[in-house]
């Protein structure tokens, strides 16, 4: 597929970039816009590369991340780095990795388009739908250990579901010191894609 000039290469095993991945590249780049420049940048759940590869099309980026614990989604993203090498400026790195495992040091911007559905773990591509029982177990966990990652001034942008437990990804926002600052949604079918932009409690309140 083609987003924003780039060549995005797809593979039946790693989840494909849909109207999800899409709305978290949006925000993602209008969030860049806000934080000022030499940005680093984690996309994590990286997939097939397509929201930090198109961040990494902006000057403001210096550096992005891509992390995936699935092999398959590590190969091809790197299949897709290669392949629009001559577009980017950005150092770019990938790393196998279970949510923050493997990776190191701070980001002004940490994207995930998170698994968010409260079922679906019997599909062959279950670990990019399933998000626990009730939506957010997955986004719950990165939550908990995203914050000592985020710059003081950084933003996350987190991926939900009207269909997953809202509320309860609210409360774990609020109880990892965190606080939604501005949302956008598109709806589809049966339910409405979210993008929360969190920032630092800490940082909001002074």
């Amino acid at each position: 597929m083609e987003y924003h000039g780039l060549d995005i290469e797809t593979d039946g095993s790693v989840y494909e970039p849909a109207e999800d991945s899409l709305l978290a590249a949006e925000v993602a780049d209008q969030e860049i816009k806000n934080l000022g420049v030499n940005l680093s940048m984690l996309d994590m759940g990286c997939g097939s590369g397509i929201i930090g590869l198109s961040a990494a099309l902006n000057k403001n980026v210096a550096k992005v991340l891509f992390a995936d614990k699935n092999p398959a989604a590590i190969s091809l993203c790197k299949r897709n780095l290669l392949i629009n090498s001559n577009l980017i400026d950005a150092k770019c790195s990938v790393v196998k990795s279970d949510l923050f495992s493997e990776v190191n040091g701070m980001f002004d911007l940490i994207v995930f388009n998170a698994p968010y559905l409260p079922d679906g773990k019997d599909d062959d591509l279950g670990d990019a739908w399933y998000g626990g029982d009730d939506g957010i177990g997955v986004s719950s966990k990165f939550l908990e250990q995203s914050y000592k990652h985020l710059g003081d001034n950084g933003s996350i942008v987190l991926i939900a579901s009207s269909l997953s437990n809202i509320d309860g990804l609210y409360c774990a926002i609020n109880d990892c010191d965190l606080m939604v600052v501005r949302d956008a949604k598109v709806h589809i079918n049966f339910e409405d894609i979210i993008a929360l932009v969190l920032k630092k409690q800490l940082v909001i309140g002074s």
